[in-house]
C-alpha cells in the first residue's frame, strides 16, 4: 500500500468514486465549470462540507522530499483526492482538464463534457428531457460559443439558413442551439436587453433571461449572434408574437401604440461587432411586428 493510500485509509477519507459523483453534482450546480483545486477556492470547502470532513481530514498533508534541492513539499491530502477524482473523470471523457479548457476559454477550469452532463443529470435525478433548457456549459457547447464569438461581422448578412431542413432534433443540432443560447446570454451579461432583468433560480440551474431568434428558427433563422438578442421570458414572448420590435438604430425598441407612446433604448453588448444585424431587424419589423 502506498504512502498516500495509507493516509487515505487512516483518516477514513471518502472513496474516490464518491468524490467523483460529488464533483459531477457540484459541476452541475456551478454551471458546468469549477476552478482548479487550490487553497482558498470555494468549491474545495463546499465539497469538504458535503462530506462533513473534520479538521484533521481537511488539513492532513502529504510530504514529499526533493533530495537534490533539499526541499520539502507539502500537498493537502483533500486537494490531492479531489484532483485524483477529477483526473479519473477526465480520463473517462466526462470532464475536460484545465489545460484543455484553457486553450478553449482562456480559463483553467474543469468543465463538463456532453457525456459528463448526461451523467451529472442521471446521478442528480434530473430528467434528461430538461437538458436543452438548462444553461450548463459543456466543452462541446463552448466550442460552438467560441466559433460564434469569433465570427467576423458580415456587411451583406443573410439571416436565413437556406441549407437547413426542419428535421427532428439530433445531438449536433441540440449542441448548436445550446451554443447559440449560451453565446447570446453571455454577451448580454445575462440581462434582458429591454428591461435589464438579471436573476436566476435558487438552485442556479435556470436564468430568467433567454436567447431569442430575431428571425425565428422555424423560419430558418440562423443560430448566430447577428440574429439573436437576450430577453426575459415576458419580452421574449412579446417579441416573438409581434407586440414590439427593434428600430434600425439598434439601441431603440418600439411598442405598438396601444401599449405606449414612448420609445426607449435597449441594453446592447459591449462589443459592437455582435450587435443584432440590421437585416434581421428589418425582417422582424416587416413580417412579425404588429403595425
Amino acid at each position: 500500500m502506498s504512502y498516500e493510500s495509507r493516509m487515505l485509509e487512516q483518516l477514513a477519507m471518502p472513496r474516490r468514486a464518491e468524490v467523483q459523483n460529488a464533483l459531477l453534482r457540484t459541476l452541475l450546480k456551478h454551471g458546468g465549470v469549477v476552478k482548479e483545486f487550490a487553497a482558498g477556492e470555494e468549491v474545495v470547502d463546499e465539497l469538504a462540507d458535503r462530506f462533513r470532513l473534520n479538521p484533521a481530514q481537511r488539513t492532513a498533508a502529504l510530504e514529499t522530499v526533493y533530495r537534490k534541492e533539499n526541499r520539502l513539499k507539502k500537498t493537502l491530502l483533500w486537494h490531492r483526492l479531489l484532483f485524483r477524482a477529477a483526473d479519473a473523470l477526465a480520463t473517462d471523457g466526462v470532464v475536460s482538464r484545465p489545460t484543455q479548457t484553457s486553450r478553449l476559454t482562456g480559463k483553467r477550469e474543469w468543465m463538463l463534457t456532453e457525456k459528463g452532463f448526461d451523467e451529472a443529470l442521471r446521478i442528480s435525478q434530473i430528467p434528461a428531457a430538461e437538458k436543452d433548457s438548462l444553461p450548463i456549459k459543456s466543452y462541446e457547447v463552448q466550442k460552438v460559443v467560441k466559433k460564434l464569438l469569433d465570427a467576423p461581422r458580415p456587411e451583406n448578412y443573410q439571416p436565413f439558413d437556406s441549407t437547413r431542413k426542419l428535421v427532428k432534433k439530433i445531438r449536433e443540432t441540440a449542441v448548436r442551439l445550446r451554443g447559440f443560447r449560451q453565446a447570446v446570454i453571455e454577451v448580454y451579461d445575462f440581462r434582458c436587453a429591454v428591461c435589464g432583468l438579471k436573476i436566476n433560480s435558487p438552485d442556479n440551474l435556470c436564468w430568467e433571461v433567454e436567447a431569442a431568434h430575431i428571425v425565428p428558427h422555424a423560419s430558418f433563422g440562423r443560430d448566430d449572434l447577428f440574429n439573436g438578442i437576450a430577453l426575459c421570458r415576458f419580452h421574449h414572448w412579446a417579441f416573438d408574437v409581434g407586440w414590439f420590435s427593434l428600430l434600425e438604430r439598434w439601441g431603440d425598441y418600439e411598442l405598438i401604440r396601444a401599449l405606449t407612446e414612448q420609445q426607449t433604448g435597449i441594453r446592447l453588448p459591449r462589443r459592437r461587432g455582435v450587435y443584432p444585424h440590421i437585416n434581421s431587424i428589418r425582417w422582424h419589423r416587416q413580417f412579425i411586428f404588429c403595425q
